[in-house]
């Protein structure tokens, strides 16, 4: 049998289980400090990369324009638009932002009509553009060595992809976009007539921020001014204006916001003053013909107003969205906009 000194009883004090339990509670206490530090700097190191991230990361990656599959980002319109102004082009950001979109609308419009009709540009006509483009198309150019010209195309072609803020890719597909509209707009220009009515104009061209002087013209034109001394004194357009107004021979659909006035008016009767957008006119016919041979000019006039009236059918077949304002009503296309000029006029000090 096992005596009572076999197997020893462990006793511990009162004194002993208060240090340990005081040493249990120092050390959640430093594990509660340092674990409170930790989130400290977290939170101290997440403010700068939350507010780096806001401004300089998820802005630009913004989808501002999709249509159907293909998007466009912020980052790439202000990309495009600084590119711009590197190439000496001062844009108006009232209105440059938009007409950018609106023209990336068109080219994706054009690529996909394009496709289904078979159109493409080869990859010979292509480079010969963009060489073109870049180089010129002078004659002289002839008499040039060929491998001068390569190395001046390489040279002046990387310098307008750094001014230009394109990669290369992307000022292929822009170009290559270019030449498919001419393509597509001669196809769909095969139904204009080389034969049409048309009107012998004149106009006077105003502004339609300056109503003074749009009263001022229009009386004058009552008192029986001469309206030919009157476009040459105001017209804004001043390639007509040397010519005492005259435009010269117009087919129907040649200025589409303007048919209804020039085929209603009789001959020398004179407009009233016809504003349309930031522009005002006062026309005059000078002559009729029902059946008269449309000028090459007028022509291709046409057929791009036959190209304009197809973009807006095919709008219609594609889902188009754009997210891209400015002000503070807080929505989520409320933003964009504003971003985009502050960054573009920042980079604008910079570069002086």
């Amino acid at each position: 049998m096992s005596s009572g000194r076999d197997r020893e009883n462990i006793v511990i004090n009162p004194s002993q289980r208060r240090q340990e339990s005081k040493w249990q509670r120092e050390k959640s206490k430093q594990r509660a400090i340092m674990l409170a530090g930790i989130i400290a700097m977290l939170f101290i190191f997440a403010i700068p990369a939350y507010g780096y991230w806001s401004n300089f990361v998820a802005p630009p990656r913004s989808v501002v324009l999709q249509i159907d599959d293909k998007n466009y980002t912020l980052g790439y319109i202000t990309k495009y638009i600084k590119g711009l102004h590197e190439l000496g082009v001062k844009p108006d950001l009232s209105v440059e932002p938009f007409r950018v979109m609106q023209m990336l609308e068109e080219n994706e419009l054009i690529r996909i009509g394009s496709a289904k009709r078979g159109l493409n540009i080869n990859v010979e006509d292509l480079d010969k553009e963009i060489r073109s483009r870049i180089i010129g198309r002078s004659p002289q150019l002839a008499n040039v060595p060929e491998d001068q010209l390569d190395r001046e195309f390489e040279e002046h072609y990387r310098q307008y992809l750094d001014a230009s803020n394109l990669s290369e890719s992307e000022h292929r597909e822009l170009t290559n976009t270019s030449l498919l509209r001419d393509k597509l707009k001669e196809v769909l220009g095969e139904e204009v007539p080389s034969v049409g009515e048309q009107v012998n104009v004149s106009w006077i061209v105003v502004s339609a921020d300056d109503p003074q002087k749009i009263n001022d013209v229009d009386q004058l034109i009552r008192n029986g001014e001469d309206f030919g001394f009157l476009a040459e004194e105001y017209s804004l357009d001043r390639d007509s204006a040397v010519k005492a107004g005259e435009i010269g021979w117009l087919p129907q659909g040649s200025y589409p916001h303007l048919d209804e006035v020039l085929f209603s008016l009789d001959i020398g009767e004179i407009s009233e003053p016809i504003s349309f957008s930031d522009i005002t006119y006062f026309i005059r016919i000078n002559n009729k013909d029902t059946a008269r041979a449309i000028e090459p000019e007028m022509r291709d006039r046409l057929k791009e107003a036959s190209l304009r009236i197809w973009l807006r059918e095919e709008r219609q077949n594609h889902r188009i969205e754009m997210c891209f304002g400015g002000g503070s009503a807080g929505g989520t296309c409320d933003w964009q906009y504003d971003w985009l000029v502050k960054h573009i006029r920042e980079a604008k000090r910079v570069t002086g």
